[in-house]
């Protein structure tokens, strides 16, 4: 049986009864949405990484303890949140952003498909990434975690995780949405059109 036609109760369950293949489907399954959420915090590609191996071995460890009856990408998120503040609180000097101009580009250069972009593409992907970034830059800690759980969570996931009314939510993530679009419209207008309006 293949691990990846599996659900999520499925594989915790397979794994629960020794089967590490369903663990590492779990984490293939989940590791890039988790990474791209603590990246949205950290800012840091290297702390990103370490606290994803944290989240993944404290997964490995406390799995068995899991209750199937919630979300497993919930819980994933929840672990990943409570680990990212952990460090956030204990070493918040660590977490400030780091020059990674060049790194961005390779990693954009490294994922491209084969029949790879003109390199203005490459240069022109990557400016708009980067006006991106220093928009979300200029948003709070709360606002930016809030846009980035949006990319993998529905509005009630994220309330169950944060222990939030969803309206509260709703409320916030349209004004960090708002602030965004007021930075780019006045920042970098051409991104503005292309991804906000």
């Amino acid at each position: 049986m293949k691990h990846s036609n599996l659900n999520d109760s499925e594989l915790v369950r397979m794994f629960k009864q020794g089967d590490n293949d369903a663990f590492e489907e779990i984490v293939t399954r989940y590791q890039a949405h988790v990474y791209t959420y603590v990246m949205s915090i950290t800012k840091n590609p290297d702390l990103s990484s370490d606290i994803i191996q944290d989240v993944f071995v404290r997964v490995f460890k406390k799995l068995h303890k899991y209750n199937e009856e919630d979300k497993l990408k919930n819980w994933l998120f929840t672990l990943a949140r409570n680990i990212t503040m952990d460090y956030y609180r204990k070493n918040s000097k660590k977490l400030m952003p780091l020059e990674t101009q060049e790194e961005d580009e390779l990693s954009l250069i490294n994922a491209l498909p084969e029949d790879k972009p003109q390199p203005i593409d490459i240069v022109l992907a990557n400016s708009r990434a980067q006006s991106v970034n220093e928009a979300l830059e200029k948003l709070s800690l709360e606002e930016r975690e809030l846009i980035a759980l949006k990319d993998s969570l529905t509005f009630k996931e994220i309330a169950e995780m944060q222990n939030k009314p969803i309206g509260t939510l709703l409320s916030k993530f349209n004004r960090a949405l708002g602030k965004l679009r007021k930075i780019l419209s006045e920042a970098e207008p051409e991104v503005y059109n292309e991804y906000m309006r």
